[in-house]
């Protein structure tokens, strides 16, 4: 324990004094829900504010900004190595009022380490290195320290009645493709989006993207470019794999369509095609009804994927999906909502077909049985079960408390065609406080998120399946200040 303390004193405490430098800190999101706070506070709608003249929409256009600070330290057991990591970002966009229907977009955020053990050099004992500190910087750049950033947002977008046309670089919400916004600074994308809403309770969504702002990096890069940025894992054959740089793709195509059919029954699909790497379908269908005073609600999740062309390139070893590979996966849940208190139980079923793939940097899968800092991509021959509960404290409006606790059995670790990662089964236990200020201090949320995650599966003595991944204990704390 006086380990994990000092580290928290590390990480938590030192960045009081950088904060007073910079500007009031600020809060995220919930943290065992799939939900995502938007990075800015939402505009005011659109079609109530239109301008006569190009001059007048800049002039009337609308400033956004936040200021988001971030700790977090990890303890391993024993005499592994244990890490920590403080960081501090600021950042704006500003978006003209309509002007004919059409509006611009610009943003931009930066960032600094301003506290952290080592990143960058392995431990001598174990070879390990930070796996979710480094997160908060740049993963190309471990060793950096100084002020960074990037130019996120830079579109052309036109409305016309409650339909949009987006052109350039935007951030976009997909169930599979999305922001994953749980380190400074989300996710971003470039290209074409089209969402139309002119049918009763439907939104169509289309668009085709040549460029991603991968989270945790600095600068924009190729579809083929930015996968491989994270971690590779190794091939199905176990070599390590090499496609980080070597894969060749046009583009992503995304189609998707969401409907409400009742009043508490919503169904939505969607498709991702990968050009020369994979094609990716979704489903879910989720329904509600009225039981006693509360509301029981039902879901089911099924994904299909299988591998395009080569799967990026010729050589196994530099592909990213091997060719003729396909995977099957299905999530469901029971949940059951009553005035301030939520509980659902969750299963996910990853079939033995196949790993079930879809690129760490594009975002964080949909699952019911999430639970943040650990995933199922990489994986086949996955059983997870969840138990999630949450529950809004009236006397404190504003306060939140969430928990989770799941147990997810793995392939072996040395099953390296259903195990990418070399993660053994595990349990995994979140906890969460989110607190919305209110008052003067309006716009301020923070939250407090505690992770242990215990070892289920044999990890044969050896520290590559253990260090970062099991018998550890995880603490983070944000601040997000909206403006």
């Amino acid at each position: 324990m006086p380990r994990i303390l000092r580290l928290l004193v590390a990480s938590l405490l030192l960045p009081a004094a950088a904060w007073a430098q910079h500007a009031e800190p600020a809060l995220t999101r919930p943290v065992t829900g799939r939900t995502q706070l938007p990075p800015y506070p939402a505009p005011a709608a659109p079609d109530t504010v239109r301008a006569r003249s190009l001059p007048e929409a800049f002039r009337r256009g609308r400033w956004h900004g936040r200021v988001r600070s971030y700790s977090m330290a990890t303890l391993n057991q024993g005499s592994y190595p244990d890490y920590y990591a403080s960081g501090l970002g600021a950042g704006a966009r500003f978006e003209t009022v309509s002007f004919h229907g059409l509006q611009v977009g610009i943003g931009g955020f930066f960032w600094a380490n301003l506290a952290s053990s080592d990143l960058a050099t392995p431990d001598s004992l174990t070879g390990a290195v930070s796996r979710y500190e480094v997160g908060l910087f740049d993963v190309t750049n471990p060793g950096r320290r100084r002020l960074t950033g990037r130019a996120e947002e830079l579109f052309l977008r036109y409305r016309w009645r409650q339909s949009t046309l987006t052109l350039g670089r935007q951030l976009l919400t997909t169930p599979l493709l999305n922001p994953q916004d749980g380190r400074l600074s989300p996710n971003y994308a470039e290209g074409l989006w089209l969402e139309v809403k002119e049918l009763p309770r439907t939104t169509l969504s289309a668009g085709w993207l040549t460029g991603l702002a991968v989270r945790s990096t600095t600068d924009w890069t190729s579809v083929g470019g930015s996968v491989g940025l994270y971690p590779a894992g190794v091939t199905e054959a176990g070599q390590r794999a090499l496609y980080a740089g070597n894969l060749r793709s046009r583009g992503v195509g995304i189609a998707g369509v969401s409907r409400q059919l009742g009043a508490r029954t919503t169904a939505q699909a969607w498709n991702y095609y990968a050009d020369n790497l994979f094609n990716a379908s979704f489903a879910e269908l989720t329904a509600g009804r009225a039981l006693g005073t509360g509301q029981l609600t039902l879901g089911a999740q099924y994904h299909y994927q299988r591998t395009v062309g080569s799967g990026g390139n010729p050589n196994p070893q530099l592909a990213y999906s091997a060719p003729g590979r396909q995977a099957h996966a299905l999530s469901t849940r029971l949940g059951y909502q009553r005035g301030a208190w939520s509980m659902s139980g969750n299963y996910t079923r990853i079939t033995r077909t196949g790993r079930f793939l879809f690129p760490r940097e594009w975002g964080r899968e949909p699952f019911y049985t999430f639970l943040p800092r650990e995933r199922e991509e990489g994986f086949g021959g996955v059983d997870a079960a969840a138990v999630l509960g949450g529950y809004s404290f009236a006397r404190v409006p504003g306060l939140k408390a969430e928990a989770g606790y799941g147990h997810y059995y793995l392939p072996d670790v040395k099953n390296t065609p259903l195990n990418k990662y070399g993660m053994p089964s595990y349990r995994q236990l979140n906890a969460s406080l989110t607190y919305a200020f209110p008052g003067w201090a309006k716009g301020l949320r923070g939250q407090l998120l505690y992770v242990y995650k215990g070892r289920l599966g044999n990890t044969y003595g050896e520290a590559r399946y253990e260090v970062n991944k099991v018998d550890m204990h995880l603490v983070n704390l944000i601040l997000n200040y909206d403006f």
